[in-house]
């Protein structure tokens, strides 16, 4: 049987004679040693900018040959030729078959001469135009019949190319009185075209391209997110929860970006600091501007500091509890008496983290008509993102909001952030559930576990995949973030040599972040490290979700183990 290149047809080839006498060379048992080529491009066509050869014979002790296939009805009128399809589309074209083919082989023929190979340029070959669901008799000055597959050869594409074999060389031998003894190929020199004409490679994808094709594909809003987005028009009040992921803080700005335009003077609230200094960033750089956009601490802070308050934000971490979540939002009040504040829509970011009795308090009293009957929508991720309120449980955080007002409830399930091997790294590491998860079918790279087995180990192995990323696989450093569950100083990162700042919005460079200060925040290449445990899922699940296209986590034999045992 003939070797056919490539071993399987395109389905992009959508003509069904073609795929015919694909199998029918394929199958043949009197083609040992062919070498058939498929859909065979030719960069420098004699005629044509480009080209290309239906089919490509390489047939040991018999020739090279070209052959077009045309399937269907086939006619000619007025010198131009027509061919219609089972379907009964027709189009036309004014070069014949046989022409096309010949042209072919002539292109073929001359890409090989430039070479300088002489052997192979000297080869016997012809040309031929298959006919398979037709009987064609027609002859003319530019078709011979032993040129012609058609019906009646039936299967036996073999024996059509040593019909084509013999009357090449008879011709040859008619006009040049003999015919040279190495005129024909050998096994070897079969080969050696085939190696010419679309010779095997393995060119590897660059990780930097993979990952910049995963994150073309990532930015683009889900048909879901779309919906929601419409849904919220027509709803004065909305709570927006789902995984992480699944485009909260996108859905939240341009939420946000309708009610100003609109005209309503409106508010952008969220928790995280870094997250809020991208929010501000990203408003600025549509130039569609809110009447407050960053943290919700920080909004409390600047309206007292404006009343003349002093404020004194305390060192102890026992205290600030008590500071952030029950003196400052007083202060507030005393503040507002003075100077009143109402906004007429509030949007509320990681919502999850600003639901306290108090805080709602300070929704009801800036926003027009409350809480109750006032325009509000937030944002939440109730299931795994809620780390800074320990021991609420995601049902008591949605029964304060329902105990303030109705509203509507609408949940995402579509992630759009993770790559598809992060999605399910994520389920697999922290238990999520899969049915309210429905991961994104954005192919990307594998996730990479490296197991260290004390400090030293993981910062020689942190500083060889670091340098790899950038200096090998051309990934740029500032989309690169590594993220620990401990701070700068007692973690690996702060003894490696690398260049490495602290995560700001317009960072440049190869960042570094706690997990708890990036939560909201993603970048395209995220290393997890000092990971000791994976018991602590919610930080686990923040971690892993911030990473758009690479994931690698650099983990404990303790917790490798802990990982490959569930």
């Amino acid at each position: 049987m003939a070797k056919m290149i490539p071993n399987i047809i395109s389905p992009e080839i959508k003509s069904g004679a073609e795929r015919k006498i694909f199998e029918w060379f394929k199958n043949s048992t009197d083609t040992t040693d062919w070498i058939i080529l498929h859909s065979l491009g030719i960069a420098n066509h004699s005629t044509l900018i480009y080209g290309e050869i239906d089919f490509l014979v390489l047939a040991p002790k018999l020739g090279i040959f070209a052959l077009e296939v045309k399937g269907g009805r086939v006619g000619r009128a007025d010198g131009v030729w027509s061919f219609t399809n089972r379907y009964g589309n027709t189009n036309t074209k004014s070069r014949s078959p046989f022409e096309q083919a010949h042209e072919g082989i002539f292109s073929i023929m001359e890409a090989i001469k430039k070479t300088g190979n002489i052997r192979l340029s000297s080869l016997l070959f012809g040309s031929g135009v298959m006919f398979p669901d037709i009987v064609f008799e027609t002859e003319g000055v530019d078709t011979h019949q032993w040129q012609v597959f058609d019906r009646r050869d039936g299967e036996n594409v073999g024996a059509f190319i040593r019909r084509l074999a013999e009357n090449c060389r008879r011709e040859w031998q008619e006009t040049y009185k003999s015919f040279p003894a190495d005129k024909t190929p050998d096994v070897q020199a079969i080969k050696d075209l085939a190696q010419f004409l679309r010779g095997d490679f393995d060119k590897v994808v660059p990780l930097a391209s993979r990952i910049q094709d995963a994150e073309k594909e990532l930015i683009k809003l889900t048909s879901e997110q779309l919906l929601c987005l419409d849904s919220l028009e027509d709803n004065p009040r909305c709570l927006i929860h789902g995984a992480a992921g699944t485009g909260k803080t996108l859905l939240a700005l341009e939420n946000a970006k309708r009610s100003i335009i609109s005209g309503e003077k409106t508010a952008f609230f969220c928790f995280n600091v870094m997250l809020g200094d991208w929010v501000k960033k990203s408003f600025e750089s549509s130039g569609i501007l809110p009447n407050f956009a960053g943290t919700f601490h920080d909004f409390l802070l600047q309206t007292i500091k404006n009343t003349g308050i002093q404020v004194t934000i305390p060192l102890q971490d026992i205290e600030q509890s008590q500071f952030w979540q029950i003196d400052l939002p007083m202060m507030f009040f005393e503040a507002v008496e003075k100077n009143p504040i109402r906004f007429d829509k509030i949007i509320i970011d990681e919502a999850q983290d600003l639901i306290t009795s108090e805080y709602l308090e300070v929704f009801n009293e800036i926003l027009e008509n409350g809480i109750a009957r006032g325009k509000w929508t937030m944002f939440a991720d109730f299931s795994r993102q809620a780390i800074f309120l320990d021991n609420v449980s995601s049902e008591k955080l949605k029964d304060m909001i329902a105990s303030c007002a109705s509203y509507t409830n609408y949940h995402l399930h579509v992630n759009c952030r993770n790559t598809k091997q992060i999605g399910s790294a994520i389920q697999a590491l922290t238990g999520f559930d899969t049915k309210a998860y429905i991961n994104t079918a954005i192919d990307g790279c594998p996730v990479r576990y490296c197991t260290w087995h004390n400090i030293e180990d993981q910062k020689e192995q942190l500083e060889t995949i670091l340098s790899n990323l950038i200096q090998k696989e051309g990934i740029a450093a500032e989309d690169i973030t590594i993220l620990s569950p401990v701070h700068k100083e007692k973690s690996v990162v702060d003894s490696i040599s690398h260049k490495i700042t602290n995560y700001e919005v317009q960072h440049k460079g190869l960042t570094f972040s706690t997990i708890r200060r990036f939560k909201g925040l993603e970048n395209a290449v995220i290393i997890l490290t000092d990971v000791t445990s994976f018991d602590n899922s919610k930080v686990i699940y923040v971690g892993s979700s911030r990473a758009r296209s690479m994931l690698i986590v650099f983990e404990s034999d303790k917790a490798h183990r802990q990982r490959v045992s569930h």
